[in-house]
């Protein structure tokens, strides 16, 4: 007879955002990459964190996402963003695959995203996804982006 593994339940936090509970080495990257993008970047791009997405459909929750700046308006919030955002950022959890990333990486470029970041914590390293495009892989050194004209510099990153 086998042994039956038991799978520890979900929580609320995984359910909702259809992806694990982040780990510390995701939640230092998270921040150092919303922190790059903010200091060089935040007149031309509105960076955020966890933002619920409307589209693609079923609906997702990517770590960070780059949409085009706009002004911020206190007095009305949505819950989930209607528009697609330029670039999508995922930061792999122990518990995720870069074959289960990668696939999400798809149901974003048909909804309209331009590019979709693939950080491997373990290896210190980017790579982006393009529709129709060869990926970019990008280790300890300055990350450029070609569809949206942003550098980082990964060094600083996984410092």
């Amino acid at each position: 007879m086998e042994a039956v593994v038991e799978q520890p339940a979900l929580t609320d936090y995984e359910i909702e955002r259809g992806k694990p509970m982040p780990s510390k080495n995701h939640s230092r990257i998270q921040a150092r990459l919303s922190k790059e993008l903010l200091v060089f970047y935040e007149d031309q791009y509105d960076v955020r964190s966890e933002q619920s997405l409307a589209s693609p459909n079923p609906p997702l929750v990517p770590d960070l996402s780059i949409f085009p700046a706009e002004a911020s308006n206190w007095q009305q919030d949505e819950v989930k963003e209607s528009e697609v955002p330029l670039t999508v950022i995922e930061i792999v959890s122990p518990s995720q695959s870069d074959t289960e990333l990668t696939a999400k990486a798809q149901d974003y470029f048909s909804a309209g995203t331009k590019s979709y970041w693939l950080v491997q914590p373990l290896f210190r390293t980017v790579v982006i996804l393009q529709p129709n495009a060869e990926e970019l892989v990008f280790h300890n050194n300055l990350l450029t982006d070609p569809t949206n004209g942003i550098s980082i510099d990964l060094k600083k990153v996984f410092r």
